[in-house]
C-alpha cells in the first residue's frame, strides 16, 4: 500500500469516526436539551412522565413511550387534566431551528391511543385556564400536522366524580398550526389552516335532567355531520314529576342526521364569538314532548324568539335551516283523574330562513311548515318576524285542511272535558301580534259542528251544559257564497309567563270562538 493511499484511508477513517462520534454526541446533546426542557421549562403546573425518550437528529424524530401528562390548577393544586398515551411521536423535528433560533418546527405530532381525563371544577376561575399553561411557553411552535388517533375523552365533575362527557374513537387532524407570543394571548391560542375530526359514542350531560348522545360524527371545514343524535330526559315521567318544583317539559328527541354545511366560527376582534352556516339540515327528527300541568307554573318571563335571537351573547348567522320528515307528539296532563291529552304533527317539512342576529333591518326571519295534523289533516303555516324590531311584531298564518272534529278529542276530552263532533272542511287564520297583544282573523267552512260538555269523570255527557253550549254555536258555516264563516278578535293579551305557543293558541282559540258563536261576519 502506497503512503498517499494509506494517508487517504486514515484520513477518511478519521472523518468517518468523527462523524459517527459527532452524530452520537450531537444526538446526546439534543436529547439532553429536550429532556432538560421537558423537566425544567414546562410551566410549573404541568408535569410529564414517560417510560423512554428516543430522539434521532438524523431523522428529526422524537418518540416518547407511554407518556403521562398532568396539569394541576394553580389555585387548588389538584389535577385538572391527565393524558395517558401509548406513544407520542414527533416527526420531522427541525433541529437546526431549535438549536439556533430556539424555535420548534416539526412536520407532524401524533398522539397514539391517548386517553384524556379532565376534572371540571366550577369553582376554578376561568382566568386560571388561560394563565396556567401555554401562555407561559416562550418558543415559537409550528406544526405542519397534528394528529390524534383513536382517543377516548372523559370529563367528570370535580366534586361528585359524575360523568359529564365521554366520547370514543376520536381521530383528529389539524394542519399548519402556529403558536407564538401573539396567538397565545388570543381566545383561540393558535392559528391553523385546515382540520378534520371524527368520533363515536358521544355522551354529554346537558344539565340536571337531560342528556345528549351522538352515535358518530364527522367534521371538516366544509361540512359537519352528526348521525344518531338523541336528546332526552334521563328520568321516567313519574320520577321526573316528583323531582321538579315547577312545570318543565319531559322530552325524548331523536335525529337521524344533522348536517351543517360550510360552517365558520371564531372570535370577531378576539372578543365576540360568531358561528355561521349557509345551510343546516335535520333529517327525520322525532320529538316526543310531555308536560304535567298539575305542577306549579313556571312564572319566569318568557321572551319571544325574535328577542331571544336579538339578545344572544354571540353572533349567529344561519341562512337556511330545514327539517325533513319531522314528527312532533305533544302530551299535556291537565286533570288528575284523566290521562294526558295529545296533539300530533307528522310528515313535517320545515324551511326556515335567516335565523340570525347579524342581518340588517330589511331581512326577516321566516318559517314555512308543511305537515299532517292529527293523523290526516294537511296543515300549512307561514310565520315571520324581524329580529331587529324591539316591539317583536310577528305574523303567523295557518291553512288547515279537512279536519274531523273527533280527531281533536284525543286532546280536548282529557284536558278540556269537551267532546267535539262535526267536520272543519277548511280553516284559515292569521295572527298578527307583538310582545304584548295580538289580533286574529279567521274564517272556516264547517258542518254539523257540535260540542258535548262532559261530567267530572270525562266520560258521561252533561246534557244540560251541552244543550246550553250548543245554543251559542252555529252548527254549520252557512253555505251562502263560498260557505265560509268569519270571525276576528283583537286586543288578545299575552301572558308573559308563558311561551309563544301559548300566545298563538289563545289567539287561535279566540278566533275559533268568534267564528262558531257567530259574532263575526258571514260570507
Amino acid at each position: 500500500m502506497t503512503k498517499p493511499l494509506k494517508t487517504t484511508l486514515i484520513t477518511l477513517s478519521t472523518i468517518l469516526v468523527l462523524t459517527i462520534v459527532g452524530y452520537f454526541v450531537a444526538n446526546a446533546i439534543v436529547t439532553s436539551k429536550v429532556e432538560n426542557f421537558l423537566n425544567t421549562k414546562l410551566p410549573e403546573n404541568l408535569s410529564l412522565d414517560y417510560e423512554s425518550l428516543d430522539l434521532s437528529i438524523w431523522r428529526g424524530d422524537v418518540v416518547l413511550t407511554q407518556p403521562r401528562i398532568v396539569n394541576r390548577g394553580s389555585h387548588t393544586s389538584k389535577i385538572n387534566v391527565e393524558v395517558e398515551l401509548d406513544t407520542l411521536l414527533v416527526d420531522g423535528f427541525g433541529v437546526w431551528s431549535y438549536l439556533v433560533n430556539d424555535n420548534i418546527h416539526v412536520k407532524s405530532v401524533q398522539f397514539r391511543s391517548p386517553k384524556f381525563l379532565y376534572s371540571h371544577n366550577s369553582e376554578i376561575p376561568k382566568s386560571e385556564y388561560r394563565n396556567s399553561s401555554i401562555e407561559q411557553l416562550q418558543q415559537e411552535i409550528t406544526v405542519e400536522r397534528f394528529n390524534i388517533q383513536d382517543a377516548e375523552v372523559i370529563i367528570k365533575d370535580f366534586g361528585t366524580d359524575s360523568l359529564l362527557l365521554q366520547l370514543k374513537s376520536l381521530t383528529a387532524n389539524i394542519m399548519a398550526i402556529t403558536i407564538d407570543s401573539e396567538t397565545v394571548q388570543s381566545t383561540i391560542p393558535f392559528k391553523y389552516d385546515d382540520y378534520n375530526i371524527s368520533y363515536n359514542d358521544l355522551f354529554y350531560t346537558m344539565g340536571e335532567y337531560e342528556n345528549l348522545e351522538i352515535a358518530s360524527a364527522s367534521i371538516t371545514q366544509d361540512k359537519a355531520v352528526f348521525d344518531g343524535m338523541k336528546m332526552y330526559t334521563k328520568y321516567s315521567k313519574a320520577k321526573f314529576d316528583q323531582m321538579i318544583q315547577v312545570e318543565r317539559d319531559h322530552f325524548d328527541v331523536s335525529i337521524a342526521s344533522l348536517v351543517i354545511e360550510d360552517q365558520k366560527f371564531g372570535y370577531e376582534n378576539d372578543s365576540v364569538f360568531y358561528f355561521k352556516s349557509p345551510k343546516v339540515t335535520f333529517e327525520t327528527p322525532e320529538m316526543d314532548l310531555y308536560r304535567n300541568k298539575l305542577i306549579a307554573d313556571d312564572l319566569t318571563r318568557k321572551r319571544l324568539y325574535s328577542r331571544m335571537l336579538r339578545e344572544l351573547k354571540f353572533d349567529l348567522t344561519l341562512s337556511s335551516v330545514s327539517l325533513r320528515n319531522a314528527s312532533i307528539v305533544y302530551s299535556e296532563k291537565v286533570n288528575v283523574d284523566m290521562g294526558a291529552g295529545q296533539l300530533s304533527f307528522t310528515k313535517m317539512n320545515v324551511d326556515i330562513k335567516n335565523i340570525s342576529n347579524t342581518y340588517g333591518a330589511s331581512e326577516r326571519t321566516t318559517l314555512d311548515i308543511d305537515a299532517v295534523f292529527m293523523a290526516q289533516t294537511p296543515l300549512k303555516v307561514h310565520w315571520e318576524f324581524d329580529v331587529n324590531d324591539v316591539n317583536d311584531a310577528f305574523v303567523f298564518r295557518v291553512d288547515l285542511g279537512k279536519l274531523p272534529a273527533a280527531d281533536l278529542n284525543a286532546f280536548s276530552q282529557p284536558n278540556l272535558k269537551v267532546k267535539l263532533e262535526g267536520e272543519l272542511l277548511q280553516t284559515y287564520a292569521t295572527v298578527s301580534g307583538d310582545a304584548n297583544t295580538s289580533r286574529v282573523d279567521m274564517k272556516a267552512n264547517y258542518e254539523d259542528f257540535k260540542v258535548d260538555i262532559l261530567d267530572g269523570d270525562g266520560e258521561k255527557k252533561n246534557k244540560v251544559l251541552s244543550a246550553i253550549a250548543n245554543l251559542f254555536i252555529a252548527k254549520n258555516s252557512d253555505r251562502a257564497s263560498d260557505g265560509f264563516r268569519e270571525g276576528n278578535k283583537e286586543g288578545i293579551e299575552r301572558d308573559h309567563t308563558k311561551s309563544i305557543f301559548n300566545f298563538l293558541w289563545i289567539s287561535i282559540k279566540a278566533g275559533l270562538a268568534s267564528v262558531l258563536t257567530g259574532d263575526g261576519k258571514k260570507k
